[in-house]
């Protein structure tokens, strides 16, 4: 299943203590592609990626996801719909590729619902897209660091 959502920033201006990292920055994701930021170290990309996902509130300007303010919406219901994979993400010690990806579904899940067939069915799309299928059943921590990154993004 492929859906489409929309990302932007409007005047975004971010940074540390006194420290301006970006600036009246206006970005627009473009929709169902590949988006690259590349730029020099200490450029502002990770703050950027933070502010985008609601870890860092902007000082000025907004982050809109779907046409709604990400810093007003609901964690569950913004959790739905963007992730934020960090460069070194950290797996509970002995949790299995299945298992972790499962976890994903939380967001997906009522506060008294239990793990259904649709679930298993979104874990078992999310090893196929990632071709992860075949490490399912594998400690997380026995893999490689390119096959730990696809697991995450599953």
């Amino acid at each position: 299943m492929t859906s489409t959502h929309s990302l932007a920033a409007e005047g975004l201006t971010l940074g540390y203590g006194d420290r301006v990292v970006i600036e009246s920055l206006d970005l627009a994701v473009p929709p169902g592609r590949i988006t690259v930021i590349v730029g020099a170290n200490a450029c502002g990309k990770s703050t950027l990626l933070r502010s985008m996902s609601r870890l860092l509130t902007p000082r000025a300007g907004r982050v809109v996801l779907d046409g709604k303010e990400v810093h007003r919406l609901p964690a569950k219901e913004l959790a739905r719909t963007l992730g934020l994979l960090p460069q070194s993400p950290v797996a509970p010690e002995g949790i299995t590729v299945a298992d972790l990806v499962g976890r994903g579904r939380h967001p997906h899940q009522g506060i008294f619902s239990r793990w259904s067939a649709r679930d298993d069915e979104a874990v078992a799309s999310a090893l196929e897209a990632t071709h992860t299928e075949p490490l399912a059943d594998r400690a997380v921590d026995e893999l490689s660091g390119g096959q730990r990154q696809r697991v995450w993004i599953a």
